[in-house]
């Protein structure tokens, strides 16, 4: 009997995005989407998973275990691939050789039968499209033994190691059969693997979709994607910005520097999070993210994080930093800016470009540029980039805005809200419901026991809460902007000592919120804009005009590929 063995390859210490192949798709990994969508190939009669024995991989194996699914992870140089590859070839002495990258949950079983079908009839080396020919489908390779072998033997240099299939590019050696594809999958060009958090994204909302309206035995029909993709930009655009890394091209690296804590808020780590994101998706560079922070480390769906708990330990760090882009978020008030430039003088004698983003101007000297998303500031220095077009969001979710209010008080409630306000609240007797946005480093607010105020604690949807919400309540920062960028009547709570006069004023002027006087003017604005359908329009209307221009991480990343091209 022919055998042919498929292998999935999977590790979990991805640069890009680590732990990749155990994120959830619809309620399971993304691996057992895989296992399944190959256990309905006909062509295919073993599987095996290949990953290496390292201590990172170790939640994979147990996936395996748990799933009765093949698998001896391999004990030598974890970037050999094609060694740990060939180690289950020589075991499992196959005839015909699938090879799948585990990050790619849409492979099409009806594609794989397909070329398997054609490899067999053939008696060549391996599979190719014909000429010309494009497709949605990734991740597969197709050997028959003698293929393999032969490919393995030239596979001599790093790289051809590094990446199944290299060696045949740089020197052809293979034997192919060419074939059609399976079904008119050339519509539309689009990356459907999983390698940065704009990826996932899109595979999350792509199996939601799915399954909201089909069995959960059944696999997403890769043919349906395409339609989803054709009639929907939205969810296109989700990680079209997303630049495949070439296998031979080597790319900066850098680090990322911020702090948070129950003063500062979570709204720097945030931000420095999407930052780091971004640069790999656009520009294609790896990110280290230092935290300073005392309390315990926080969730963290980024590739690399050093906490610290000691301003001088991450200083040190800093001082010692070797990457050839540093980007820092910190509140002046917080640490001080002195340290902060002893510590850049090593990455600035070595060359590095350092970037600061938003209150760093006393900085100013030090560096190379200052990213301020904000729609002020009165820095005049050529080194500034500022606007409404600034700000630094995620893609905002396409929501129908609903009759309800949301309150946002920042990461940790730094100014209190949550001790009065749940009561005044409750007591307007709104129609209206509200739900109150509990940060992750915020305490529990005061609220009445028969309140109609519902409490979420540091939701995974709040983008989703944000774009549906019609009327919300919040304070100053990233939150208030979010906010008005979402389309929202917004209003302002009492901003206190978080913003000066003069940056208040000319928000004030734009008219895109209602910026409270106390949080009994807050509620009595609230009050009026659930009652008052033309300000709730008047407000929205203008939030859009505001940030007609937004591109936010657009903009930076711009900046940053030219300051880097600028050596």
């Amino acid at each position: 009997m022919t055998k042919t063995l498929a292998i999935v390859g999977a590790r979990l210490n991805s640069n890009r995005l680590a732990g990749k192949h155990l994120l959830p798709l619809a309620g399971e990994p993304m691996i057992s989407h895989i296992w399944r969508r190959l256990m309905r190939c006909n062509e295919v009669n073993s599987l095996e998973l290949a990953t290496t024995a390292d201590h990172f991989n170790r939640p994979l194996l147990y996936w395996a275990n748990e799933h009765r699914v093949e698998c001896h992870p391999y004990e030598g140089d974890v970037n050999d691939l094609m060694a740990r590859l060939d180690k289950i070839i020589q075991r499992q002495d196959p005839d015909y050789i699938l090879y799948v990258c585990g990050d790619c949950p849409l492979i099409d079983p009806e594609f794989i039968d397909h070329g398997l079908k054609a490899l067999k009839r053939s008696a060549k080396d391996a599979v190719m499209l014909e000429e010309g020919i494009r497709t949605l489908h990734e991740g597969l390779s197709f050997y028959s033994r003698n293929g393999w072998n032969k490919l393995m033997a030239a596979s001599q240099c790093t790289m051809s190691r590094e990446h199944v299939g290299y060696a045949d590019k740089l020197t052809p050696v293979l034997d192919r059969v060419v074939i059609c594809d399976s079904g008119d999958y050339g519509q539309i060009s689009h990356r459907i693997s999983v390698d940065t958090q704009a990826d996932y994204r899109f595979m999350a909302e792509t199996y939601r979709r799915w399954y909201t309206n089909h069995e959960s035995d059944s696999i997403v029909s890769l043919a349906w994607v395409q339609q989803q993709l054709l009639q929907d930009s939205q969810l296109t655009s989700i990680n079209a910005h997303v630049t495949q890394k070439a296998a031979d091209k080597q790319y900066a690296k850098a680090s990322l520097y911020c702090h948070l804590g129950a003063d500062i808020g979570l709204g720097h780590f945030r931000r420095i999070e999407l930052i780091a994101d971004a640069l790999q998706e656009y520009l294609g560079i790896g990110s280290t993210i230092h935290v300073l922070y005392d309390g315990e480390p926080l969730s963290s769906s980024s590739t690399k994080l050093h906490w610290y708990r000691t301003e001088q330990s991450l200083l040190d760090a800093m001082s010692e930093d070797k990457n050839p882009l540093l980007v820092l978020d910190f509140h002046p008030e917080f640490i001080a800016p002195t340290s902060l430039t002893q510590a850049l003088k090593g990455p600035k004698q070595h060359g590095a470009k350092l970037v600061g983003i938003d209150k760093l101007s006393p900085l100013i000297e030090t560096l190379n540029r200052l990213f301020i998303p904000s729609f002020y500031t009165a820095l005049t220095d050529n080194k500034v980039s500022y606007g409404w077009q600034n700000y630094l969001f995620r893609a905002r979710p396409n929501k129908t805005k609903q009759r309800q209010v949301l309150v946002l008080t920042g990461g940790s409630d730094a100014l209190g809200y949550g001790a009065r306000l749940p009561t005044m609240l409750t007591e307007l007797g709104l129609d209206w419901p509200i739900t109150w946005i509990q940060g992750p480093l915020a305490p529990t607010p005061n609220i009445p026991q028969h309140s109609n105020i519902k409490l979420l604690q540091d939701p995974q949807n709040l983008d989703e809460l944000i774009a549906g919400a019609e009327v919300i309540l919040t304070c100053y920062g990233l939150s208030l902007f979010e906010a008005i960028y979402s389309g929202a009547a917004t209003l302002l709570l009492p901003p206190k000592h978080l913003v000066d006069l003069d940056e208040l004023q000319r928000l004030r002027a734009e008219n895109c919120c209602i910026i409270s006087e106390s949080l009994e003017h807050a509620c009595a604005m609230l009050t009026e804009s659930v009652a008052r359908e033309s300000l709730r329009e008047a407000l929205q209307t203008q939030s859009k005009q505001v940030f007609a221009d937004h591109r936010g991480i657009k903009q930076l990343m711009a900046e940053i590929k030219m300051l880097m091209a600028n050596d």
